[in-house]
């Protein structure tokens, strides 16, 4: 469950990310609804932008020329800077029989507007696309080539000031006979920050559904919907949305509803705040985490979390952090800390437990943690810290000394100020993580050095650091499983990228 929902969480925030860098903009007429309605049961995605640039992305966030997401993805590099030029545009992606389709409404201006309308994709643009004019019965139709995706080609013709583009040359035929006539197209009435200048909506027409029970996860029928609206700038920007369908899609695999958390003082975040999440846990069985593959990475033997251990500490708040300072013999690196507050006589007992499995005879010795009586910290071999009181039970591979940070969440993620309660967050600092990621290529390269390999790709170590540079400081939080508030800043490096 917990992975499902970060994976949907992800998906958005790549939703988000295509959206880098639109502008607000005050209410104004509407561009023609002239898209012809997806069919019922038919996944799609529907935007709405009335800002030049709502589709500009840096290059860090497109797929690349290699690996298997290019070739499912293939066409964006090309679409994107034809949607990106237009100053409003109403577009709808959907995936019919296996088939991608594209169709939309576009505002370009200026001098823009009578190229495209003339069939002709101009030379500034720097773009891939090519356009040549088709014969037929629709006047002024141009085919739109964008190189091998399942995307292209395209077709488009300009009409009353506005651009058709579609599919198929029957497509862009409708869309004209629905703009002369003046209505019967696809028509969203926004009802989420109707102020801000980009929208849109998402249908999932079922495939989570189906792809988690083909894995033989219990899930309810029914698709997944979200509407959000979003705006930003060069510096940032702010998403917002609301779903339906998660919590039924999932309910057969919650014993227990999701409540939101104040996630207050009781958690530290310790500096440097790297990356972390928060989520709020229901009581999950122990055999859940074995049938999830626990048991192969040998958690019970290494920490004593075996099945009664993970039924017991399961439900509550759970926050994962990658920050501070540990420790792996010489070698300086980003530590990691787990907090789980609430967990009583579970969690003073796991804390107790902990120091004694086999490998604790290469500690040692074992030092208190002020305030927590079961338990404590150690720095030789390397930083490890596993203590707990009634209040609140803490473990990971960081240095002591980083708890006495007096840092809060809400210091790094201001979404989480007003003492505001969510079931779930995520916050990532880039550039940070950028040079943690180097640190530990030196430190694998040091371990090569002295005869052991470490397994370093320093090619994709360069490329992965570039990638987390670009993103910036990223933060999501949802006060409950159906909305959610997405914010990013951006990094110096990705503005020079555009």
């Amino acid at each position: 469950m917990i992975r499902k929902a970060i994976a949907l969480l992800g998906a958005l925030a790549l939703g988000a990310m295509l959206v880098t860098l639109a502008r607000s903009v005050p209410e104004g007429q509407k561009l023609p609804a002239v898209i012809p309605l997806p069919d019922e049961g038919v996944p799609f995605l529907f935007l709405e932008t009335r800002e030049k640039n709502a589709f500009s992305l840096p290059s860090a966030f497109l797929p690349d020329d290699s690996g298997k997401i290019t070739t499912a993805f293939s066409g964006l590099r090309s679409i994107f800077p034809f949607l990106a030029k237009a100053e409003e545009t109403a577009v709808l992606f959907s995936l019919k029989e296996g088939r991608p389709f594209v169709d939309g409404v576009l505002r370009f201006g200026g001098d823009e507007s009578e190229s495209i309308a003339g069939g002709v994709v101009p030379e500034t643009w720097n773009s891939p696309l090519r356009a040549g004019e088709v014969s037929g019965d629709i006047p002024g139709l141009f085919e739109l080539k964008g190189g091998p995706s399942p995307l292209f080609p395209l077709y488009f013709c300009g009409r009353n000031g506005v651009t058709l583009l579609g599919a198929t040359p029957g497509r862009v035929k409708a869309m004209a006979a629905l703009l002369e006539k003046g209505s019967g197209g696809l028509n969203v009435s926004w009802f989420l920050e109707k102020r801000w200048p980009n929208h849109f909506m998402f249908f999932d027409g079922g495939i989570l559904s189906h792809a988690a029970s083909k894995k033989g996860v219990s899930v309810g029928p029914g698709g997944i919907s979200v509407t959000a609206a979003w705006k930003g700038d060069l510096s940032g920007g702010r998403l917002k949305w609301e779903s339906e369908g998660i919590e039924a899609l999932f309910s057969r695999n919650l014993p227990e509803k999701i409540t939101p958390v104040l996630w207050d003082e009781r958690f530290l975040a310790p500096e440097p705040f790297i990356a972390s999440i928060g989520i709020s846990l229901p009581r999950i069985p122990g055999t859940a985490f074995k049938n999830a593959g626990a048991g192969e990475w040998s958690i019970q033997d290494t920490v004593g979390l075996g099945g009664k251990e993970l039924d017991e500490l399961s439900p509550g708040p759970l926050m994962v952090s990658l920050g501070g300072t540990g420790k792996l013999l010489v070698f300086s690196l980003p530590g990691i800390l787990f907090q789980l507050p609430g967990r009583g006589a579970a969690g003073t007992s796991f804390a107790a437990s902990f120091w004694n499995r086999e490998w604790s005879s290469l500690v040692p010795a074992v030092e208190k943690l002020e305030g927590f009586p079961a338990g404590g910290t150690a720095s030789i071999p390397f930083s490890i810290v596993c203590a707990a009181n009634a209040e609140m039970l803490r473990f990971g591979v960081i240095d002591g000394g980083t708890l006495k940070s007096e840092k809060q969440i809400a210091d790094f993620v201001p979404l989480m100020g007003d003492e505001q309660r969510a079931v779930f967050w995520a916050y990532l600092d880039g550039p940070a993580l950028a040079e943690a990621v180097r640190s530990l290529a030196r430190t694998g390269k040091i371990i090569e050095k002295m005869g052991r390999s470490s397994g370093v790709d320093m090619k994709t170590v360069l490329r992965t650091s570039e990638a987390l540079e670009k993103a910036g400081i990223l933060s999501v939080v949802m006060p409950s499983m159906e909305k959610g508030v997405f914010e990013w800043k951006i990094s110096p490096s990705s503005v020079k990228d555009k």
